[in-house]
């Protein structure tokens, strides 16, 4: 019998170098918060302009959703081309996928200056129908479709009636890529100090007075800079009131995508990146090893905190790939978070004077924040960019994604009053098990309780912080999910996500 699969994303077989918490004051011209794939690459980039920069993070550099990605570097959206150009125009569309080409380049040039051991490697990329289905007649006009206008803009793309892998209906799109992110990280991370870059981890960020030069409030110390890069995946409040930073979190959905890595014979499938035209959608990555291949598989995408049993979907996920690829060993099994926008561009510029944000990536996290970073300084050094007005922050809500704007904040009020209304799970705290968390009766009102391996049980409000939904326990990664708006906190009640900025309450018991 095989061994279960762990429970740790694929990358962090690789080990950052360690970072001081910030312990004094500081004076810098940029503060970059958030070191994920953005903040690290916009310190680099800073720093190559002589720029004096200080990154911080709440937790461990590259810990969170940087580490959990599925490494596909490519400049196909989750939004089909042909949707963009109706809802944009093709002008905007092709804009959108250029940014995505130069991100690549971006990073496959790092790479190079660098000397980074990232094994970064051009591979065709897949957009397919779905396998096991007759495809409808209209999917393969989308195709087609994309095709076609991609090739009208000057992307590489072929349409053909069975692709590599699926054997279905689908479009290959030549030089994307991929690589190992932490490798990558862990070499630009090296370089910014190189440069006379900061960075700080276990630092979370306070808050911010404006003035000239502006201070920051982290880790109960104070960071004077001119400008301000929040890069944290779903964006803090910053200067923005709570009212306002509400207001923009309605264009931005959370959901959490399901990834597994198994081991698979060499040979199986053509090395490269596949997606398929369902949604939520399934994708592929083939990695080639000396003796066999790699396959990371994932999808079954669902809004943060919807779930009803997160291990249930990892069985569902590992049983979809034993039916496409029955010789695939499953070693490992992780998920991440993905930030979705109302009308399928992210939201990347600057929201107020001086403070630049950059979020709703959905499945292109590292190119689009490769772009972010490459916007970020040229904002700062008032170089004209190519995408500020394209993917400006302040665009309407409406504009595009009417229908799915109001979808999805019909969530907020739904959890609010159910979740409510629902019973407790357990009577008592005294019957939550190690290694779990439940939402209990206790003292008459619904607790957040946790029991870690140990024994030890810790009792938490279960209100998020952010606007008060009852969270709910993720057994796969161990974490209190909000099903509202996708903050996310660890076990004992502290940050793991946005747009929380506060930990759960802690309950004397």
């Amino acid at each position: 019998m095989s061994a279960s699969p762990t429970h740790r994303s694929l990358w962090k077989n690789v080990t950052l170098p360690e970072f001081p918490p910030l312990q004094r004051d500081i004076d810098v011209d940029v503060l970059i918060v958030g070191a994920g794939i953005t903040g690290i690459t916009t310190a680099y980039l800073m720093g190559q302009e002589g720029v004096r920069v200080a990154l911080i993070d709440r937790q461990k550099v590259a810990s969170a959703d940087s580490a959990r990605t599925t490494a596909h570097l490519t400049y196909v959206t989750d939004e089909s081309l042909h949707h963009l150009a109706s809802k944009f125009g093709a002008d905007a569309a092709r804009k959108y996928w250029e940014g995505g080409v130069v991100a690549i380049d971006t990073i496959e040039r790092i790479t190079e200056e660098t000397g980074n051991d990232a094994e970064f490697v051009r591979v065709p990329g897949y957009l397919h129908a779905r396998i096991g289905q007759m495809p409808h007649p209209k999917e393969i006009d989308a195709l087609k479709k994309d095709a076609e206008l991609a090739q009208s803009f000057g992307f590489d793309a072929t349409y053909a009636d069975s692709t590599a892998y699926s054997n279905m209906p689908g479009v290959r799109f030549a030089q994307q890529a991929k690589f190992h992110p932490r490798r990558y990280l862990s070499g630009l991370l090296s370089v910014i100090q190189q440069q006379g870059g900061v960075i700080f981890e276990n630092t979370p960020f306070e808050s911010v007075d404006d003035g000239d030069p502006m201070t920051v409030h982290a880790n109960g110390r104070r960071i004077r800079c001119k400008y301000l890069v929040i890069a944290t995946h779903n964006p803090l409040m910053g200067k923005k009131g709570p009212l306002t930073a509400s207001l923009f979190q309605t264009k931005l959905a959370l959901y959490t995508s399901y990834v597994l890595g198994a081991r698979l014979p060499d040979g199986a499938v053509a090395e490269g990146l596949y997606w398929d035209t369902s949604d939520p959608y399934e994708y592929l990555r083939i990695e080639q090893r000396d003796d066999h291949q790699y396959a990371i598989f994932g999808g079954q995408d669902v809004k943060t905190g919807q779930e009803d049993d997160a291990e249930r979907v990892f069985d569902r996920l590992t049983g979809r790939l034993r039916e496409l690829l029955p010789q695939a060993q499953v070693e490992r099994r992780w998920l991440g978070q993905v930030v979705e926008t109302d009308d399928g561009m992210p939201y990347i510029g600057e929201n107020e004077k001086c403070e630049f944000i950059a979020t709703g990536f959905a499945g292109n996290g590292y190119t689009l924040g490769t772009l972010s970073a490459l916007m970020a300084r040229d904002k700062y050094l008032g170089r004209d960019n190519p995408w500020t007005s394209l993917l400006a922050v302040d665009r309407s809500p409406f504009h595009g994604g009417a229908w799915r704007y109001m979808q999805e904040n019909a969530d907020y009020p739904y959890h609010f009053v159910r979740d409510r209304l629902r019973r407790p799970e357990l009577d008592s705290p005294d019957q939550v098990g190690k290694g779990e968390g439940r939402i209990v009766s206790y003292q008459g009102r619904k607790v957040a309780a946790y029991r870690d391996d140990s024994g030890n049980l810790t009792l938490l409000a279960p209100q998020c912080t952010h606007l008060k939904c009852l969270v709910k326990w993720n057994s796969a990664d161990r974490t209190w999910d909000c099903p509202c708006h996708g903050s996310r906190f660890r076990p004992m009640g502290e940050v793991l996500g946005g747009p929380a900025e506060q930990p759960l309450k802690r309950l004397h018991e």
